[in-house]
């Protein structure tokens, strides 16, 4: 049953809980029961300004790498000059054990890796004392150029001075991101408000129920993919957007690790693994809970891998199977969510812990049109449902991963 006329809200709007102009809250209850992309991520804080800047931190440096032409340890059980950047010298002071992470580097009887200790830094160049756990002397000459070395430790002398530990420090990243408006509308004609029927009501109410989906849809799509353009604060000639979780992890790429494969065109359960090893190795947490957003094409063919690879449980009267989660074989259980939306050569891996839609002006509504107090002389009703919001993606380097480039014949 309708609500009667009071004021500015009109006597079609039936939708419970919406009879002041803010909505915020029943547009998101209601976007989030249809979405469980949007139920996951959930809202963060209300933001002053159209723009928001957040902190963002890097992962700690856990290698380095080799300059190709100044790696002089490349084939040689002997020498001891390890060249690499000038920031990652920074990172090994005297002291540090260094191991190639790269291969393997078998030295003695019962092939261990080597372990090297840096001696002296002179600019970017390490001084090494060679398998620190062998003899001392003769390393491996298996070491190649570009090779990445972990850093394992660092053992300081007694009474060590507190400058000449590493120079970690780093100046943190901020992120930044605009608002974009998002809207909805209902109209109807004075004619269809007039009839006996049961129109009033229910049709706005189907109306609503339509639009609903349709911002549900545009909020998910804002989030996964935005703009990126290079002037999304707005001009006089382009719109207001904001960035989506894909473009902050292509301008955040981290160049040692990459978490976005465009590679692997056919969708198994070995580049996901990859995916899922290279977040760990970048610092992701297992434990977190994470979610793989794809199309209903690749949930089918996740759905369809080797039996081998899938648990089922026997059930009486029923037939088919859905695989509802992707355990890695890093300890990562992701849900597998299929939007309609999303192209079916894109599948994202999120962690919704480090993923918010940040309101800058939550939804609100308005009504206007004929026998309302805002007459404009339409023979119209209309309502209008208008917010603002924008997206804000943590870690974007080393927290979420991507496939871009699946294939389907």
């Amino acid at each position: 049953m309708a609500i009667p006329v009071a004021g500015s809200y009109a006597s079609f709007d039936v939708t419970a809980r919406t009879e002041g102009r803010s909505v915020n809250s029943v547009l998101f209850d209601a976007m989030f029961a249809k979405s469980r992309v949007l139920e996951l991520i959930g809202l963060g804080s209300r933001i002053p300004q159209t723009r928001h800047e957040w902190i963002s931190l890097a992962p700690p440096a856990i290698t380095v790498t080799g300059v190709a032409s100044g790696t002089t340890i490349d084939g040689s059980a002997t020498l001891l000059a390890l060249e690499v950047s000038a920031a990652d010298a920074l990172l090994c002071p005297p002291g540090t054990r260094l191991k190639n992470a790269s291969r393997a580097t078998p030295i003695g009887t019962y092939k261990v890796d080597e372990v090297m200790e840096v001696v002296t830094v002179t600019g970017a160049v390490l001084t090494l004392k060679r398998a620190i756990n062998g003899d001392g002397t003769n390393g491996s000459d298996a070491h190649a150029a570009t090779d990445l070395f972990r850093i394992m430790y660092s053992a300081k002398q007694e009474g060590s001075k507190a400058t000449d530990d590493p120079n970690l420090y780093k100046s943190q990243t901020i992120l930044e991101n605009y608002s974009a408006i998002q809207s909805m509308k209902l109209e109807a004609t004075g004619s269809q408000m007039a009839r006996a029927m049961e129109v009033v009501a229910s049709d706005f109410e189907r109306q609503y129920q339509r639009e609903l989906i349709q911002l549900k849809n545009q909020m998910v799509n804002m989030v996964l993919y935005g703009n990126d353009a290079a002037t999304e604060e707005g001009s006089d000639t382009v719109i207001r957007d904001t960035k989506g979780v894909l473009q902050f992890m292509v301008d955040n790429i981290n160049a040692a690790n990459p978490l976005i494969d465009y590679t692997s065109t056919a969708l198994t359960a070995t580049p996901l693994n990859t995916l899922f090893r290279k977040l760990w190795e970048n610092g992701a947490d297992p434990s977190d809970n994470y979610i793989i957003v794809t199309s209903g094409q690749s949930k089918q063919v996740l759905g369809g891998l080797d039996a081998s690879l899938v648990r089922t449980t026997y059930e009486e009267t029923r037939l088919g199977k859905e695989v509802t989660m992707f355990h890695s074989d890093m300890g990562f259980a992701a849900e597998v969510i299929a939007d309609p939306l999303i192209p079916k050569s894109d599948l994202f891996i999120l962690n919704p812990n480090k993923l918010s839609i940040i309101p800058f002006r939550p939804f609100e509504k308005e009504e206007w049109g004929k026998g309302t107090s805002t007459p404009n002389g339409d023979d119209i009703y209309y309502q209008r449902t208008l917010g603002e919001h924008l997206i804000e993606v943590i870690d974007p380097g080393h927290a979420h991963a991507a496939m871009t480039f699946l294939s389907w014949l």
